[in-house]
């Protein structure tokens, strides 16, 4: 991606014939200030907008600026990622732990049954509990004694290697509360330790009295008697953890779902113990960081027209075309991007798209040109992953082996781009405001002092119960020790146990359970209709091993081998309808129709229909444009059709007529994207064979090299040891 012939390096303006040219940074933001005051002086603050990309959690400048930017402006138009799959986490965090980002994670390396719902870590490598891994130590629950039962429509990576319950999408609050029915029914819950960590205990354990285990079973599609045995095993177990993901948040009742998992771990005894559900021990308390500035919270206030409370000071995308659309005070009128391409992976394409091009400015920081910033009036590029300093500021909160981390940029980035929040806060200057919430912070802009993003995160690090206090603390944690490190510092080999008190924020030190909003929930579930006879199949998405969201479609060997956006179904289905594999199918819902190629595949069973994550409608990618557009230029409409010819053959036609290498770097032969390659012509002379191969004058010969290794072995056993993981330094010191 550093290297990619798409990728910008100079900010881009678009023309009116919606085609792009290079121009300075200081003519760009010259021109941005001046509309963004116009905007200002017309409509307040409030109607500028603030669009955060999933990218950004791994973008710790980007990440912070972007938040205070959004309360600065003190805007309702602030839009991120979350709100696609994970809002719900951050509704139970706040309401059952007293903060959005509490959120306690298993410990799947001490458990002895892990429940897992709509997750497959084996291929995301874990969302919301960080593991290294992960597969491995998965695997070894069963070796000691344990289980883990998947429970996924479809067959995955990590329910083959398991053991797979199949469920019907959107079935999984039926059969979680059909579990906890079960667990109240039979006595077999532990109130004692339950209320000891929690109030509103009688209140959860109520919220199931009517359910009906065999409407829950045919809702989930489980036979009640596999349900029971479930619930049985799960609270029979020393110690257990249920854990749901990107499967378990998506869809009409996914803040209910994760509300019912988390009850589950704690009636069971499961919270904050070994081999349970537990909570982070982090480098920086992101919790303790949004409770001092105010950030956190949950129905403060309301979208303005369509009345959705918002989360952790959000709205969800969903609201923005109605937004953008509404006249009145308030309208978003302008918006600010960073690394999102909402226009595609975000619900309702269609009028997202034409939200963006409806609005008097937006300004995206991304380094390309994709679906949704081509309506962008200018596309500022920043530096990238390795190009930048370092911190994993989101997933820190829930690793599993608790370390710290700082790393100094990889490499030299190119000169045209720029730090993220450096490009945010020129912007903020021109509207004369600071990208902070932080108290002060904006007396001090006034003053001329305005701090990077790193000042602030070193002095929450310091303060921390690991950090260096400032110099008092001898062996804390600091940026710049973490720096001269150069790698991660582990702070414990497990992440800790007996905590609770420490990590809840409510007043009281207990998790609260009883809010009525959950009671709502369950009944809206017990009245929702089914499918209706026009639609009568079920789509959810799946992830695949070589995608990182939308992050690496234009990697051309990621993209290999034919991938492409298709439906999965089941052989009865195909052959109910007609298809067989590789044929077109067109798939109708409420909220439009695309074209789509078929596969037929029994990984899950008939009623399905699954299309690939990230990979965005027929005819393109849910991520940048794809190669060879120069000058960048609007995408042609019939863009949009899915032509029949694989991506992996279109990848190759273009490679054949480029001239470009593959594999390794070395030419094709045959012309296709096969394995028959050139042999490598040898260093040397243009026509030399391997003998005229020559050693640089003053390089080291092979022998020499080899008994300096000797040497080495020999003066160096502890090193040997440690890198083999025997005798590894335990505690602060180790190495991760």
């Amino acid at each position: 991606m550093l290297k990619d012939p798409d990728r910008l390096l100079e900010p881009q303006r678009r023309r009116p014939d919606g085609t792009f040219e290079p121009v300075s940074w200081d003519a760009a933001m010259a021109d941005i200030g001046t509309r963004l005051r116009k905007i200002v002086a017309e409509s307040g603050r409030e109607s500028i907008g603030i669009g955060l990309g999933n990218a950004n959690a791994w973008n710790y400048g980007a990440f912070l600026t972007l938040f205070g930017m959004a309360t600065a402006l003190k805007t309702k138009h602030f839009y991120t990622a979350s709100s696609i799959d994970i809002n719900g986490y951050w509704v139970v965090g706040e309401l059952l732990y007293g903060n959005n980002l509490a959120n306690p994670f298993p410990d799947f390396a001490r458990t002895d049954f892990a429940l897992i719902l709509g997750a497959n870590p084996v291929v995301s490598h874990g969302s919301m509990v960080t593991v290294g891994k992960i597969r491995e130590v998965l695997l070894d629950i069963p070796k000691r004694g344990g289980r883990v039962v998947v429970v996924d429509p479809r067959r995955t990576e990590t329910a083959s290697l398991f053991e797979h319950v199949p469920i019907i999408p959107e079935g999984d609050p039926w059969l979680l509360a059909a579990i906890l029915k079960v667990l109240v029914d039979e006595r077999l819950v532990d109130r004692a330790t339950a209320e000891r960590q929690a109030t509103g205990v009688p209140f959860a354990l109520d919220l199931v009295r009517d359910v009906d285990l065999d409407r829950a079973a045919a809702e989930c599609g489980i036979p009640r008697a596999d349900i029971e045995q479930l619930a049985r095993d799960l609270a029979a177990a020393p110690a257990a953890c249920v854990y749901g993901r990107c499967g378990a948040s998506l869809g009409r009742f996914a803040t209910l779902t994760k509300y019912l998992i988390d009850v589950i771990n704690i009636v069971t005894g499961n919270l904050d113990k070994a081999g349970g559900i537990v909570f982070g021990r982090p480098m920086i308390d992101l919790e303790f960081m949004t409770g001092i500035l105010k950030a956190n919270g949950y129905d403060r206030w309301r979208t303005r027209v369509d009345g959705i409370p918002e989360v952790i000071g959000t709205s969800p995308w969903a609201t923005f075309p109605r937004e953008v659309a509404t006249p009145g005070p308030g309208q978003c009128r302008a918006m600010i991007c960073a690394a999102t391409n909402a226009a595609t992976t975000s619900v309702n394409a269609k009028a997202m798209d034409e939200a963006f091009a409806a609005l008097d400015l937006f300004v995206s920081l991304d380094p390309y040109v994709t679906d949704t910033n081509r309506h962008a009036d200018y596309i500022l590029p920043p530096k990238l992953l390795l190009e930048r300093e370092a911190i994993p500021i989101f997933t820190q909160s829930h690793n599993a082996v608790p370390y710290a981390q700082w790393t100094a940029p990889v490499v030299d980035p190119p000169p045209g781009v720029r730090d993220d929040w450096k490009i945010l806060d020129d912007i903020c200057k021109e509207i004369g405001m600071v990208p902070s919430g932080a108290p002060g912070a904006q007396l001090m802009g006034r003053l001329g002092i305005r701090l990077p993003p790193h000042v602030g995160v070193d002095a929450f690090m310091r303060i921390g119960p690991d950090g260096d206090l400032f110099g008092l603390r001898r062996n804390g944690l600091s940026r710049k020790k973490l720096l001269k490190a150069g790698a991660p510092v582990k702070l414990a080999d497990h992440s800790p146990v007996g905590i609770i008190r420490d990590r809840i924020r409510h007043k009281d030190r207990m998790v609260h359970l009883e809010h009525r909003l959950f009671a709502d929930e369950l009944e809206r579930l017990r009245t929702i209709e089914g499918l209706d006879d026009a639609h009568p199949l079920r789509l959810f998405t799946i992830r695949e091993l070589r995608s990182q969201n939308s992050w690496l479609h234009n990697v051309p060997k990621l993209m290999s081998g034919g991938r492409a956006c298709r439906l999965r179904i089941h052989p009865e289905d195909a052959e109910t309808r007609g298809l067989t594999d590789g044929a077109m199918a067109a798939v109708a819902s409420n909220w439009g129709r695309i074209e789509v190629e078929v596969q037929v595949t029994d990984e899950g069973h008939a009623g399905l229909g699954r299309p690939e994550s990230a990979l965005g409608p027929p005819g393109r990618l849910a991520g940048r444009r794809r190669r060879g557009r120069r000058p960048l230029q609007r995408p042609d409409p019939q863009l949009r059709r899915l032509p029949r010819q694989g991506l992996g053959e279109r990848l190759g036609q273009r490679d054949r007529r480029a001239g470009r290498r593959g594999a390794h770097g070395r030419r094709r032969a045959d012309g296709r994207n096969g394995r028959r390659l050139e042999r490598p012509r040898p260093v040397g002379r243009p026509d030399a064979g391997p003998s005229a191969i020559r050693r640089p004058r003053g390089a080291p010969t092979v022998r020499a090299l080899r008994s300096r290794r000797a040497r080495s072995r020999r003066r160096a056993p502890r090193a040997r040891a440690v890198r083999r993981g025997a005798g590894r330094p335990r505690g602060r010191a180790g190495r991760v």
